[in-house]
């Protein structure tokens, strides 16, 4: 019943911060649906001027444009899902080439804005419309004794209500707060879908050449051996700096004790004192640097007993879900597994640091190809790389395998973490 309530409220609390956000975009996403409406109308004039040989000089300026509008609907997008939108091939159209659209990927890219602008200024203004339509009865329900009171001509068509007496007003009112509470969940849901939709409208697939796949592989790879290189450097400062300097001082505490028991024998136990806590220091330290280069418990117990373990030991409240529902899934190769548990540990140790969350979630899939990792948080969202954060790390770690990372971090939340690791030799 308490674990209940505390992730009641913590919806509750993720959705009051998200509400603002979610506001703002749908009231951004509006006004640019109903200029996408007019845009469509004049693109549809200018192609029909061209039949007659005018809208021929009116298209290349109408389609860049037509680019431009789509590029700042993607920021827009981008800022509300926390991720880039990409576009790989727009600069061929923007640079004024003589005939760009000559060009396959820019013919993609051109009708791929069309679809968007189509259905945004259709289904993507109706969808925005109804969330802020829901909003403002929200406001005119709460409102309804003021408008009353202040303008009872008008009170009908202000308050979709009749009111005409304080206990009405104040039912109203009590209306009105389930309104807001209905709003407040649902205005961030409706904007999530609307920014997902444009996205998939908008991100650009693109397809990979040999060449690009093996310039994206040469320069994973070297990434890989400068992580390799900075690791081992790490590994050195941390034996010079620990358990070197503690077996040192091992060393001194023993030339001491020998001398002590020539001249002040009574001295001996405390020094054999002090040197035993040296020396269990400095194994300390040298199980802090195995546990660092490959945790013990990948080799003992395998990746999910692994995952378990850091769930457990998080600050913030942290489930997992394993897919174990059909029995232990396969061991995936060390190295991978390896990546996977550093992922998740520097995602979890990012959790607890800046997102401010009341629970997390951790999901593992693995079969024989593929190790998927998703960690999601409820916390304040925002979050990007660099700045201390470790994923710009935690990318070249996934690169080395080829895989992927997405990260989704929108202002308000949720944070999702999704991690692919191939497998397979």
């Amino acid at each position: 019943m308490r674990a209940a309530g505390i992730a009641a409220a913590a919806t509750v609390r993720s959705a009051s911060r998200r509400f603002p956000s979610a506001a703002g975009y749908a009231l951004r996403c509006l006004a640019t649906g109903l200029g996408a409406l007019v845009a469509s109308a004049l693109l549809l004039a200018v192609l029909a001027l061209c039949l007659v040989g005018v809208g021929l000089l009116l298209l290349p300026r109408a389609l860049q444009l037509l680019c431009r509008y789509a590029d700042f609907h993607r920021r827009l997008v981008g800022r509300r899902l926390g991720s880039e939108v990409r576009t790989p091939h727009r600069d061929d159209l923007s640079r004024s080439r003589p005939s760009p659209l000559r060009d396959p990927a820019v013919r993609a890219d051109l009708l791929r804005d069309l679809r968007w602008l189509l259905a945004h200024g259709t289904a993507g203004t109706a969808l925005c419309a109804a969330g802020l339509t829901l909003c403002s009865h929200a406001v005119n329900w709460l409102t309804a004794p003021l408008w009353w009171r202040l303008l009872p001509g008008e009170r009908d068509a202000i308050i979709l209500l009749n009111v005409d007496s304080w206990p009405v007003a104040a039912a109203a009112a009590v209306g009105g707060v389930g309104y807001a509470a209905l709003a407040v969940a649902v205005l961030p849901l409706l904007a999530d879908l609307h920014a997902r939709a444009s996205r998939r409208l908008l991100a650009a697939r693109s397809r990979e050449s040999l060449a690009q796949r093996v310039h994206r592989l040469t320069a994973s790879r070297s990434a890989a051996l400068d992580a390799h290189a900075a690791e081992l450097r790490r590994i050195e400062r941390d034996l010079h700096d620990g358990a070197q300097a503690d077996l040192v001082a091992v060393s001194l505490r023993l030339g001491m004790i020998r001398r002590a028991l020539a001249h002040r024998p009574d001295h001996v136990a405390e020094l054999v004192d002090s040197t035993q806590l040296v020396a269990e220091q400095a194994l300390e330290s040298l199980r802090a640097l195995v546990r660092g280069i490959h945790p013990p418990v990948l080799a003992d117990r395998g990746l999910t007993e692994a995952v378990r373990s850091l769930a457990a030991h998080c600050p913030v409240p942290t489930r997992t879900d394993l897919d174990e529902a059909a029995g232990p899934p396969p061991r995936a190769p060390a190295a991978a597994e390896a990546a996977a548990y550093f992922v998740i540990a520097e995602a979890l140790t990012n959790v607890a640091r800046h997102s401010g969350a009341a629970t997390a979630l951790v999901r593992l899939r693995i079969t024989a190809d593929a190790i998927a990792v998703r960690i999601e948080d409820d916390g304040r969202g925002g979050a990007a790389e660099g700045a201390g954060s470790g994923l710009p790390g935690l990318r070249r770690r996934v690169a080395a395998f080829d895989g992927t990372t997405d990260l989704s971090s929108p202002p308000g939340g949720p944070t999702v973490l999704e991690v692919d690791i191939p497998c397979a030799s």
